[in-house]
């Protein structure tokens, strides 16, 4: 049996070993980079979207409320949201002097000899016998009436008057409820609210943030009787143009509490049941805040006992 050659036995061609070595090392060094960059890639972004998540949580518990809250004055030295009592008898002035003391307190952060149109606040936290007169302030102290220190907001006869304000409107912008728009009107919106909305078209008056407050329960609407809403003669709401929202000023205080009070809507009690805890829910309405009983956005409770 013929058996070739071992010299003449096909052989592969041989590589040097250095090039060998020198193209899987680059190789390696290659699909090594390119892996690195993939990876650091992903981190930077998972930084940055982790960034985003930690800064929107920093700036949440810094802001507070995303939603403007509706507070009601006077409040009780220990208040309460949930059970806020506002409890006097109106032959005693003892009983009732503390809760004028705490709407002159309240208000004294709008005290001016020289009233706004559409008026903020009553004029003055005086009395008639204790004020420097100014005929500009007494008409606006008639409009606000009996909602004004000239008549104890109501306490002394036991017809009382309550003040709502709307808070935390840095963040916000909101969305009035308006006849001209598209959007329609919640069926169960009150009468007197769209009947002022017809009155006072937005594009003549401007917009506002309506307001309403009725008995919290069945119960309560039969004790709660009348109510005004003071000044008589304007809307029951907040006129948007006074409002310090979020499309009213520069960004970088948007993330400030608002810098000076908001206007003011006096409700007044005009025969409230004597002797029993009427529970009393006031509510805005607004397009973009959805009512919600549970929520403290854009809504208020108190309870009103007059003996």
């Amino acid at each position: 049996m013929y058996v070739k050659p071992r010299d003449l036995v096909e052989q592969p061609a041989p590589v040097p070993p250095l090039r060998v070595s020198l193209v899987w090392t680059f190789g390696a060094m290659a699909l090594q980079k390119g892996t690195l960059k993939l990876v650091a890639l992903v981190v930077v972004l998972c930084l940055i979207v982790l960034g985003f998540i930690i800064g929107g949580i920093i700036i949440g518990l810094s802001t507070g409320y995303r939603y403007p809250e509706l507070e009601v004055w006077p409040r009780s030295e220990e208040y309460n949201y949930e059970q806020p009592l506002i409890q006097f008898r109106a032959s005693d002035p003892g009983s009732w002097h503390p809760w004028f003391k705490r709407i002159n307190d309240f208000l004294l952060a709008y005290e001016t000899t020289v009233p706004e149109d559409p008026p903020r606040a009553p004029c003055s936290v005086r009395r008639h016998d204790q004020r420097v007169v100014a005929a500009a302030c007494e008409r606006v102290l008639g409009m606000w009436a009996p909602c004004n220190a000239d008549n104890f907001y109501g306490y002394a006869v036991g017809k009382p008057c309550v003040f709502l304000r709307l808070n935390n409107l840095h963040y916000w912008v909101p969305e009035p409820y308006n006849i001209s728009k598209p959007m329609s009107i919640p069926q169960e919106m009150p009468n007197n609210i769209k009947q002022a909305m017809r009155q006072r078209p937005a594009n003549h008056f401007g917009d506002y943030i309506w307001v309403s407050c009725n008995g919290e329960f069945s119960s309560d609407e039969e004790n709660i009787g009348p109510i005004q809403y003071i000044p008589g003669n304007l809307p029951p709401g907040f006129p948007t143009k006074r409002l310090q929202t979020a499309d009213r000023i520069p960004r970088i205080a948007q993330d400030r509490p608002d810098q000076s009070p908001g206007p003011l809507v006096a409700v007044f009690f005009e025969n409230p049941r004597r002797g029993v805890i009427i529970n009393v829910e006031c509510r805005i309405w607004t397009r973009d805040i959805i009512y919600d009983r549970s929520s403290r956005y854009g809504r208020v409770r108190f309870e009103l006992q007059v003996d």
